[in-house]
């Protein structure tokens, strides 16, 4: 759960958040009403193309939710090997540079379409007993969990619990708009922005977790 997550997690969990919402509306606006990580949409897509007999569609919608599920298979996998957030990070911050790499030789298509194992990868950021403990890529149970919050502040509760989940959403919202605008600009280039910050990311949580673990093995005199 997002309230039982240290502030830094949390922060790291924003960052994910708003990659995800850029990378998503870059690959809805390029494959043109497809998405990479709304999986969600992609099943109601499938099913309302499929009832129109428009197969090809369908089976566009239905190929990225396949290649999302295959992103989870592999994010559960990684996340059992070492330190598996960093395992995790790195592995995502990979496919992406692949993507935007393949993009800059010309490969369009294949190199959205990986975006879609990437997203799925991503969500095994965050895992406690081996289950998703906060979702990056998909906001209706957090903006549920948001409206939950704010009914208990509003009668006594925490009185901030439910602006942690809504952050969340607010960070995908505000990626998806600049991953919008920066697809108006630079079109599939756009993957390097993504692709930069999640290294960042990536540098910044493994350094953290090492100097953590470090603190946490050295004996105090």
């Amino acid at each position: 759960m997002v309230v039982g997550i240290r502030r830094r997690e949390l922060a790291l969990a924003v960052v994910l958040a708003g990659v995800s919402g850029f990378l998503d509306a870059v690959g809805y606006i390029s494959l043109g009403g497809y998405f990479v990580s709304f999986i969600s949409g992609n099943s109601t897509t499938m099913a309302a193309e499929a009832a129109q007999g428009a197969w090809h569609g369908a089976g566009r919608a239905m190929g990225l939710v396949g290649l999302f599920f295959v992103g989870v298979l592999a994010g559960s996998v990684l996340s059992r090997i070492g330190d598996g957030r960093t395992v995790v990070l790195w592995a995502t911050t990979g496919l992406v540079t692949v993507s935007a790499v393949a993009r800059s030789l010309g490969v369009g298509v294949p190199a959205v379409l990986l975006i879609a194992v990437a997203m799925g990868l991503l969500n095994a950021t965050f895992l406690r007993g081996g289950e998703v403990s906060v979702g990056l890529t998909y906001m209706t149970g957090t903006l549920v969990k948001a409206g939950q919050r704010l009914v208990d502040a509003l009668t006594g509760g925490p009185r901030w619990a439910w602006a942690r989940h809504m952050v969340l959403w607010v960070a995908l919202t505000g990626g998806a708009l600049g991953g919008a605008f920066a697809y108006a600009h630079w079109h599939l280039a756009a993957f390097w922005i993504a692709d930069g910050v999640l290294f960042a990311a990536a540098v910044t949580t493994t350094v953290v977790r090492r100097v953590t673990q470090t603190a946490i093995e050295t004996p105090r005199s």
